[in-house]
């Protein structure tokens, strides 16, 4: 998320205290403005006056006679985010931006809006994915070479199960906090991925990208919550960031898919071992052992990935009907979608979204996969490569994902399966999921 400072207006149109008021009215009709700050020789902000003020008042009357000494005011670093919340709570359209006592900008709630319009998470401030990946993918398309950092909190169920989501929800904010306090805006952009995942896009090589995982994740271990008696820590995984060359001739969707897959899988193989052990050393240096059970009964056990096992496609005349079976761990999961067929991206689109039915079955209550978008696109090399955009549904929060995969050997409809597949696999794996006999919802 940006800051005041990379949104507010720096060309600012100001008064002085020995102005006049017909001087004011002529700034601020011309330049369309409701309110001028009132500068000194000095360049330090004495008040600010308005269009409220000027009215009604004769044209010679001078600033200093009817000018306010109270005003909002901000300094360049702070977030959109907290400068719209300072906005509303002050009953004011505009925030003077001030630093060392010197006018820098001033910022409006017009200048808030387009970044405020993008999709952040509320918990942390920090993007989703979608953000993420526009950014990445940009990076690539100029050229540059990027490294994926992609963390996860360790134990991070067994702290929501343990002293509930109110902690749990604590923890996300100050290891956001980390993460805003280490990255470079200029060459890195984090998001909340999901859940208790954390990615990075960087410019940096990897050397240097190593660096500032090894920083954060410090960050994260120094981390103290008094409502947790245990430690925190993170693990992350990198992909990329060692090509000395532009790549060429690639697809930039599928490429940034391809990074974020290796360094999640990267993560994953930097869990620390042993992990119920490590628990219970840490709780038996602060004097605490809880009630609850022991931490190994209470991790979730390793989910197995989804995999395609038939499409079903069928058509008569403008209707058409698709049934995708998935399974996982042993377990079945069929969803089927109807609609009329408008065109080939059309038929792309029940495929995904009967995938992602099939996907949401074994998903808990409450959790679910909804298909945003479906695009076809051809690769550098004359491939042909879908991409679906779909949005995972949780309770308590949402999140944009996408995936992509090459149409082979002909076949658009496993490619679209498979494309929702490589959205939603990851999150699927740390999602909470159905008990065995719980039963299914039979869609309509």
């Amino acid at each position: 998320m940006k800051t005041v400072g990379e949104v507010m207006a720096t060309d600012v149109v100001w008064v002085s205290p020995s102005a006049r008021v017909k001087t004011a009215v002529i700034l601020m009709k011309g330049h369309r403005f409701g309110a001028l700050p009132v500068v000194q020789t000095n360049d330090e902000v004495v008040g600010v006056v308005t269009y409220q003020d000027v009215l009604g008042q004769a044209p010679d009357t001078s600033i200093s006679n009817i000018m306010s000494p109270d005003f909002v005011a901000t300094t360049p670093d702070l977030g959109v985010v907290d400068a719209a919340e300072v906005m509303s709570r002050e009953h004011t359209d505009y925030l003077l931006v001030i630093e060392d006592s010197q006018l820098k900008g001033i910022v409006s709630h017009s200048d808030l809006l387009p970044e405020l319009g993008k999709s952040f998470d509320p918990l942390t401030g920090l993007a989703w994915s979608d953000q993420f990946r526009a950014w990445a993918i940009a990076a690539l398309k100029r050229g540059q070479e990027i490294s994926i950092v992609f963390f996860d909190i360790d134990r991070f169920g067994a702290f929501n199960k343990n002293y509930g989501h109110v902690v749990g929800d604590t923890v996300l904010k100050e290891v956001a906090e980390i993460f805003k306090k280490n990255v470079d805006s200029k060459r890195d952009f984090v998001c909340r991925y999901g859940g208790d995942e954390f990615v990075i896009a960087s410019i940096r090589n990897a050397d240097d990208a190593t660096g500032l995982a090894d920083s954060v994740k410090q960050g994260i271990a120094a981390i103290k919550i008094p409502e947790l008696p245990v430690g925190i820590s993170g693990s992350y995984g990198l992909a990329g960031g060692r090509r000395t060359n532009e790549r060429r001739e690639i697809h930039f969707a599928a490429t940034l898919d391809n990074l974020v897959t290796r360094a999640s899988k990267n993560c994953t193989l930097a869990k620390p071992a042993r992990v119920a052990e490590a628990i219970r050393e840490a709780e038996a240096k602060a004097g605490h052992v809880p009630a609850q059970p022991a931490l190994e009964q209470i991790v979730a056990p390793k989910i197995s990935r989804l995999k395609l096992e038939t499409i079903n496609f069928t058509s008569s005349g403008p209707e058409a009907a698709v049934k995708v079976t998935l399974t996982q761990d042993g377990r079945e999961y069929t969803r089927e979608a109807s609609g009329y067929l408008v065109d080939d991206s059309n038929s792309l689109r029940l495929v995904a979204e009967a995938t992602a039915g099939a996907v949401s079955q074994g998903l808990a209550v409450g959790h679910g996969i909804v298909i945003e978008d479906v695009l076809l696109q051809s690769g550098a090399r004359g491939d042909q490569i879908i991409t679906v955009i779909a949005v995972f549904i949780a309770p308590r929060f949402s999140t944009r994902t996408a995936g992509s995969a090459v149409i082979r050997r002909g076949d658009q409809f496993r490619a679209a399966a498979a494309a929702v597949l490589a959205a939603t696999n990851r999150l699927v794996e740390i999602a909470p999921h159905r008990e065995q006999n719980s039963p299914v919802a039979i869609e309509a």
